[in-house]
């Protein structure tokens, strides 16, 4: 799991901020990295066998260009990556909604990213989160933001146990190097049209702290690439 997301960003994650928040305004989740999930909603009842879109702002809501979801973008600003998974960890269950590249660069022109995703059947009654892992360079800091979106999946027929797509479950809580809310909201997380790159939210992680994880960050990925 997370061949071109985790292992490159765990170094990025130890001894930084766990768990994960969303704030929503007008309809739109925004997560404390860069993306805006528009669909499905937290707390949505989804059905086996059906097709769920999922959708994602990748625009920052407006505030960030669309080449910054190039991942080889050199912009202050843009995504390294951003991968969808469904987790469950009450059941042990973890199933790979997208990965790799593919989310960032489909549907060329547009700032909405959708996936169809076709609830497979093998999936129990339960309550899973939608879990959204984006690396990111924002102001020039990389980050890495783990969001979760509880939603609930309801299955009558549940047929063999799932063996496509699915992976070992993660240690939980997990770590990440988050911002404190979304660089594109205030500090009240009331709107979105502040100007970006906002050097208030971009002082959410003080330099003191950016100075030592960059220190620990550079050993640490020499490390990975030594052991793998």
């Amino acid at each position: 799991m997370f061949a071109t997301t985790f292992v490159f960003f765990v170094a990025l994650s130890f001894g930084l901020q766990r768990a994960a928040a969303q704030t929503i305004v007008n309809g739109q989740i925004f997560t404390n990295g860069l993306a805006i999930v528009d669909a499905p909603q937290p707390g949505t009842t989804l059905h086996a066998g059906a097709t769920q879109s999922v959708a994602i702002d990748i625009s920052g809501d407006g505030h960030i260009p669309q080449s910054a979801a190039d991942p080889t973008s050199t912009l202050d600003t843009h995504y390294d990556s951003l991968e969808v998974y469904l987790i469950s960890y009450e059941s042990s269950f973890n199933q790979t909604i997208s990965s790799g590249p593919e989310l960032l660069t489909q549907e060329q022109g547009s700032t909405v990213k959708h996936i169809n995703w076709v609830i497979d059947r093998c999936i129990k009654n339960g309550n899973y989160n939608l879990t959204l892992y984006e690396g990111a360079h924002i102001n020039g800091t990389a980050h890495f933001t783990i969001t979760p979106l509880p939603i609930e999946i309801q299955n009558t027929n549940v047929s063999n146990a799932c063996v496509n797509a699915t992976n070992p479950i993660q240690s939980f809580p997990q770590e990440q190097s988050a911002l404190s809310h979304s660089p594109f909201l205030d500090d009240n997380n009331t709107t979105s049209n502040v100007h970006y790159p906002s050097v208030q939210a971009g002082s959410a992680v003080s330099n003191a702290h950016v100075s030592v994880f960059a220190a620990m960050t550079i050993p640490l990925l020499f490390l990975l690439g030594y052991l793998l």
